[in-house]
């Protein structure tokens, strides 16, 4: 598993969604919460995958950013001739481990919202891809300065 995180941030990606929040207020990452999903794309499924990431998956994450559920988002894209085992890694930076608990009523809300407009994919995401290793939840160890004891 270490082997997997430490090439999956050394490989190179297309950096296809990626926020950081706008505020002038500096964020507290220091108690930040990181869930990491690894992504293997089913034949044929790769374009509406990437749509419904770069439609619905990063939409609800701009949302999340403003409410100050979440520090920062990223998708990542491994390159198409790497033997890693997975081909897209979703990252979440949440504020801290509570927020990450409360992650499924907090996107839940803001599916629910008049903010949120869902981008309509061909077939169900579960047809286009399939998790390699899902919500692995990671603590930081040093992030801007901020070191962790």
């Amino acid at each position: 598993m270490k082997a997997l995180v430490a090439a999956s941030l050394i490989v190179a990606s297309c950096l296809i969604g990626c926020a950081q929040p706008e505020t002038s207020a500096p964020a507290d990452h220091a108690q930040s919460v990181w869930a990491v999903d690894f992504i293997r794309l089913l034949p044929g499924g790769a374009e509406d995958y990437l749509k419904n990431i770069r439609g619905n998956w990063a939409q609800a994450r701009d949302i999340a950013l403003r409410n100050g559920d979440i520090l920062s988002f990223n998708a990542l894209r491994a390159a198409d001739d790497s033997s890693l085992g997975w081909d897209i890694m979703l990252m979440t930076e949440y504020t801290d481990s509570t927020t990450w608990t409360n992650r499924e009523e907090i996107f839940a809300q803001i599916f629910d919202s008049a903010e949120y407009e869902r981008v309509q994919i061909d077939r169900p995401s579960s047809e286009l891809r399939e998790f390699v290793n899902g919500a692995v939840v990671l603590h930081p160890i040093v992030t801007n300065g901020a070191r962790k004891k």
